[in-house]
């Protein structure tokens, strides 16, 4: 019955997604043990960032229920885009709302993974600027549509400076479509150059000083995590690595039955997903710890191809149960 909710195309699975986010909120933002509870204590472990994310910052620091809001709506925002951009693109072979539940589920699982950082907040535009290429897939003329997605690359990198390389996902998606000119190449990077240019220029005639490239790589001073539970790690594998060998089973099958323009869409979330990786592995060397929306992003769009096209529906709700206590026990352990 789980499955099947989300399953469907119909908005109204998304209504349990800010009470899915105050369930698995312990653990992210409102324990004792977690110094982001305190609002005297969040502006010692934020970290600084890029212009965009200032405010948020700010706003995180009044209190923990502002925090708490925060990440509700900004959780709800980019699951609801990346459903929207799934559907409407045709990503997957039936329109669903499962990279909803999953997002917040996998943001779950990872420590600070519901709280508003700057990978999360630039997930928003990075979704819309992926949106915006792939339904251009296909079209003779690319131009305004390539340069919105560089513009909206830009806006992401504000929030997060790293963002600002998924460039190479845009493309890699034009080499997969057609033959590109050196024009269509040239109109992303021309779009995120001009963001970031107007950024800098604006914020160094406002407020010098504000602009931190440096400090928007790292993820701050986190208080050390409580060690999990043996068990907590056995069973997590073992549940994802079921979870992997389906998914590489069904994106195989999916893409071999797929027409032109479905195939190239799969094959630039390959790409990007493949990008996020990248960025993961650099956050990981650079600070020692991985903005947890590297990984629930793509994570949630990569495995509801196994959990849409499951022909045993038990097998899907199995699955999704086992997230969701597996969530549970990481936030609320201890």
């Amino acid at each position: 019955m789980l499955s099947s909710f989300f399953r469907r195309d119909r908005p109204l699975a998304l209504l349990p997604l800010p009470f899915l986010v105050l369930l698995l909120w312990p653990g992210a933002g409102i324990t004792d043990r977690w110094p982001y509870a305190r609002a005297s204590g969040s502006a010692e472990h934020m970290v600084e960032g890029m212009p965009l994310y200032q405010p948020v910052r700010w706003l995180m620091g009044l209190s923990p229920w502002a925090a708490l809001l925060m990440s509700v709506l900004l959780v709800t925002g980019v699951a609801f885009s990346l459903v929207r951009v799934a559907n409407d693109t045709g990503l997957h072979e039936r329109r669903n709302y499962l990279p909803a539940v999953l997002l917040a589920l996998l943001l779950g699982l990872l420590p600070f993974g519901l709280l508003a950082d700057p990978a999360l907040l630039g997930m928003w535009p990075v979704v819309w600027a992926l949106g915006r290429t792939w339904r251009a897939i296909g079209r003779q003329e690319l131009g305004m549509a390539l340069f919105d997605a560089g513009l909206l690359l830009g806006l992401a990198s504000l929030c997060y400076l790293p963002y600002g390389f998924l460039i190479v996902v845009i493309w890699s998606t034009l080499s997969v479509t057609r033959p590109p000119g050196l024009r269509e190449f040239i109109l992303p990077a021309l779009g995120l150059a001009t963001m970031l240019f107007l950024a800098w220029g604006t914020i160094h005639l406002l407020q010098p000083g504000l602009w931190d490239p440096k400090g928007s790589l790292h993820f701050g001073n986190p208080p050390p995590l409580p060690a999990m539970h043996w068990m907590h790690r056995v069973v997590l594998t073992s549940v994802l690595a079921v979870l992997g060998i389906a998914l590489i089973v069904s994106v195989t099958r999916v893409y071999v039955r797929s027409v032109m323009r479905e195939q190239n869409i799969r094959a630039s979330l390959l790409a990007f997903c493949f990008a996020m990786a990248l960025l993961a592995l650099f956050a990981w060397w650079l600070d020692g710890h991985v903005p947890p929306a590297l990984l629930a992003v793509p994570g949630s769009l990569l495995l509801t191809f196994p959990l849409s096209v499951m022909k045993k529906q038990a097998w899907a709700d199995a699955a999704l149960w086992s997230l969701l206590l597996l969530a549970c026990w990481a936030r609320w352990a201890g």
